[in-house]
């Protein structure tokens, strides 16, 4: 009898592996993955999720021609911008406490992307505060915020597009970083999250103490589970 998954008879489990390998993934990352892509199809196809219709244009640029993550490039604005900040407060979300549903999308991006630590965190112009996160060093004594300087997601911020750092200890911009010289974290992937404005309130990451080569796959999928979040924020 094949070991698998329940309710996958040994036919479903074998065609489950070989693609699951053809992938690069595990049988259980690709499950999610292929869950991920599920929830933002039925998110496309409905008439009155804000998301779906955001969806539905970014496809319409990809169909043109359009890089995917161009596609879903946002202009972000300066970290201490009146206006970001005052979306941030909006959000309601700043020092409050754990969300189950946050933590599973969460613990669902660190599982697709095989990585020890994940976070959906808040950035106004003081400090990083995480709402939901797997992995945080030990360095920070349970705390769950890190100073501004102490934030890598805020030049994702800056940005307003998914930032991809394979091996911070060779970028210019990061190598001199707090993270990066206390060996918090070596390689790092964000993507910002918008609101319809363009204000990034926040971002959803993932980072290794190890150096990865993230593949436009791994941006796609964060991607799409950052839209989840999103339309909880703003919903």
């Amino acid at each position: 009898m094949t070991t698998g998954f329940p309710g996958f008879d040994d036919r479903l489990n074998e065609l489950l592996a070989t693609q699951a390998e053809k992938s690069g993934l595990s049988p259980e990352a690709y499950i999610r993955r292929a869950l991920v892509d599920q929830i933002v199809r039925e998110l496309s196809e409905d008439p009155d999720s804000e998301v779906g219709a955001l969806l539905r244009v970014l496809q319409e640029g990809v169909d043109n021609g359009v890089d995917p993550i161009e596609a879903t490039r946002v202009f972000g604005t300066p970290i201490d911008d009146p206006d970001r900040l005052a979306a941030v407060n909006r959000t309601g979300l700043m020092d409050t406490d754990s969300d189950a549903g946050y933590d599973r999308v969460v613990a669902m991006v660190a599982d697709a992307l095989s990585v020890p630590s994940a976070a959906f965190s808040l950035l106004d112009d003081r400090r990083q505060y995480f709402k939901s996160a797997l992995g945080l060093p030990a360095e920070l004594g349970g705390a769950q915020e890190v100073p501004l300087d102490g934030s890598i997601c805020r030049y994702a911020i800056d940005l307003g597009q998914p930032l991809v750092v394979e091996d911070a200890r060779l970028n210019d911009m990061l190598k001199d970083h707090p993270s990066v010289q206390g060996n918090l974290l070596v390689s790092y992937l964000g993507v910002p999250l918008t609101d319809d404005e363009g204000h990034s309130v926040g971002t959803l990451c993932v980072w290794d103490q190890q150096p990865r080569q993230w593949t436009t796959g791994h941006v796609q999928i964060l991607q799409d589970l950052a839209w989840i979040i999103r339309e909880r924020i703003f919903e």
